[in-house]
């Protein structure tokens, strides 16, 4: 009998393994920047040469060159938000013109926003007032007068990536499924068992005709195995954070579980990361491997454990 056959072990057993295997990090060197963000736009490269004019320019000039600059070059106000803090998604459905900025004056929610448009091709003179008490206000003329030295670009460089490192935790999360994916695929190709990633759980109604509730139909799957009429859902999560709470997470994926489990539907639970783990109360981890059927690492996928559960529930036989 292979001694890594996740089905012979005692919750003690299974709960040691888990914690001896631990992983310290999902970071590898691309984690931390994702430099393909960071590019600039060279679409306007003219338009950043064009506010190189403002920087150092004292009061008495700065609101008229200001209104000179946006009245020869309107486009100028385009990049606007890339000078301070908006997501990837917001700053291209401005500019694609999906959406208009909105911001409260003074914090007051009993006023209406103002609203910025940033793809206006002729400022009206009430226009370039508007867009002039925006780039005071939001900070921008400080930004100009007194800390930008000689180009506004390398301060656009910084606020890229500067974005894209607050964006780090996604990354880290779909970095682990990625680690994982190889694994897993491997073993379906192995066993002739259909992997379906980053599915809605109504997908299986509509491409297979597997009815599910409104519970889980909306809900999108990390991983999805199907084979002769039976399905198991697999959700990968690595925990970096100390900071995360394990009876929380325990608390959760055994509701999927249970919500799964009325669909007909198996679950195993993927995850790593010493810092959550290592540090869990031992009561919480096997009150975990009570009530989620199958919890494993990423050490245990790599190994028999993993493969032992799909052989059993799907019935596979040597």
């Amino acid at each position: 009998m292979n001694d890594k056959n996740y089905f012979t072990l005692s919750i003690d057993e299974k709960k040691e393994i888990f914690i001896k295997s631990l992983v310290s990090t999902n970071r590898g060197f691309n984690f931390y920047v994702d430099w393909k963000n960071a590019k600039l736009p060279k679409k306007f490269e003219i338009e950043f040469n064009a506010l190189n004019t403002l920087i150092h320019v004292d009061d008495s000039e700065f609101k008229v060159k200001f209104k000179t600059l946006v009245s020869k070059l309107p486009t100028v106000i385009q990049l606007f938000p890339l000078l301070f803090a908006l997501s990837k998604k917001e700053r291209e459905h401005i500019w694609k013109g999906k959406e208009i900025l909105n911001i409260l004056e003074d914090v007051d929610l009993s006023k209406d926003a103002l609203e910025y448009d940033f793809n206006i091709e002729k400022l009206s003179n009430e226009d370039m007032e508007k867009y002039y008490n925006l780039f005071t206000k939001i900070g921008l003329k400080y930004l100009f007068q007194n800390l930008l030295e000689k180009n506004v670009l390398d301060y656009v460089v910084g606020v890229l990536v500067g974005l894209d490192s607050n964006g780090r935790k996604n990354r880290g999360g779909k970095s682990f499924e990625l680690a994982c994916e190889p694994i897993i695929k491997k073993i379906c190709e192995k066993y002739s068992i259909e992997l379906l990633t980053q599915k809605q759980f109504k997908y299986l109604e509509e491409k297979y005709n597997i009815q599910v509730d409104n519970n889980i139909a909306n809900r999108k799957a990390d991983f999805i195995l199907i084979k002769n009429g039976k399905i198991i859902n697999i959700e990968a999560n690595f925990y970096f954070d100390s900071g995360s709470k394990p009876e929380e997470i325990i608390d959760s994926y055994s509701n999927r579980q249970y919500e799964l489990k009325q669909n007909n539907i198996e679950f195993i639970y993927l995850t790593d990361g010493i810092r959550c783990w290592g540090n869990a109360d031992k009561n919480q981890l096997t009150k975990g491997f009570k009530t989620i059927k199958f919890i494993i690492n990423f050490h245990m996928l790599k190994e028999f454990y993993f493969e032992s559960i799909i052989r059993e529930i799907f019935n596979i036989e040597d």
